[in-house]
């Protein structure tokens, strides 16, 4: 058996937490399109109810007690299995270097981006519960014991070995993940099968045909998937209006985004925005 040294910090630097959120089962759901956040790691702790966790092409069934690690700019989703949200804790973390990964990375695919927490489940809920309430206390020296706090969370979470879910990708997943990545990067641009096959040297039938068979989307699909996660980090962390949106999207206009941003989310995008605030009372998060 090869024995790998634990995690640590490099040059014993220890990460910032920028933000602090507990989603509640009691909570309608709101589906959240697939995103990234460029220049943030985040953590997120399962503690109730069951869904699906996507991550740079990679699924994963997910459970109370996981720990989802979120490599900073990776496209990731979790999406609830009921009708009501998964209770999760989600931390947003920024200067992230860890010994033998490059700056902002957690982990990798071969070791896994789920982390069973196993028989230490209580004690990582309880921990992540602390971490979380000095946050809310919103004063300096709550924040400070918060980020105190947050490196030992981070190296708990990576001490736990991943299970069977991270199992070996085959080369068809490992071509839908290509796929993802282009069209995230590019979603904001005209797309066809064609370019993208041109672009992946395989035929646009193959291409659509895979793709549709592991994501359970069309490539086309996908895009506005990607379109609309944008729109929904701009609609609650910038002031932009929808229309501005629209366009920094892909959309050339205001009234084909609104009816696609309503029909993939449920909600208006104003409306959205305005709801998601009054959770956050007012602050902007991730």
């Amino acid at each position: 058996m090869t024995l790998y040294p634990p995690p640590s910090f490099q040059d014993g630097l220890t990460p910032s937490l920028l933000y602090a959120t507990r989603q509640t089962v009691s909570s309608q759901k709101v589906h959240r399109s697939i995103h990234r956040h460029d220049g943030i790691v985040e953590l997120l702790f399962v503690y109730q109810g069951e869904g699906t966790y996507i991550v740079d092409g990679y699924s994963y069934s997910i459970r109370p007690g996981d720990l989802l690690l979120y490599n900073q700019g990776d496209l990731h989703e979790v999406s609830s299995a009921s009708e009501h949200e998964i209770g999760t804790f989600c931390f947003g973390i920024s200067g992230l270097s860890l010994n033998g990964l490059t700056p902002g990375q957690m982990t990798t695919p071969e070791n896994g981006f789920v982390r069973p927490a196993g028989a230490r489940h209580a004690e990582i809920h309880a921990l992540c519960k602390l971490i979380y309430e000095h946050m809310e206390q919103n004063t300096a020296h709550a924040h400070e014991i918060a980020n105190r706090l947050l490196p030992a969370l981070v190296l708990l979470s990576l001490d736990f070995p991943a299970d069977e879910r991270s199992g070996q990708q085959q080369a068809d997943l490992i071509l839908s993940n290509r796929i993802r990545q282009y069209i995230a990067v590019h979603f904001a641009e005209p797309l066809t099968l064609a370019g993208l096959g041109s672009l992946l040297h395989v035929s646009p039938y193959y291409l659509a045909h895979v793709f549709k068979r592991i994501t359970g989307f069309s490539p086309i699909q996908y895009m506005i998937r990607c379109r609309i996660g944008e729109a929904q980090n701009l609609l609650i962390t910038t002031d932009y209006s929808a229309a501005q949106i629209a366009a920094m999207v892909g959309y050339n206009g205001a009234g084909h985004f609104n009816a696609i941003f309503t029909k993939t989310v449920g909600l208006p995008p104003i409306r959205y925005r305005r709801e998601y605030l009054a959770r956050m009372q007012g602050r902007r998060g991730q």
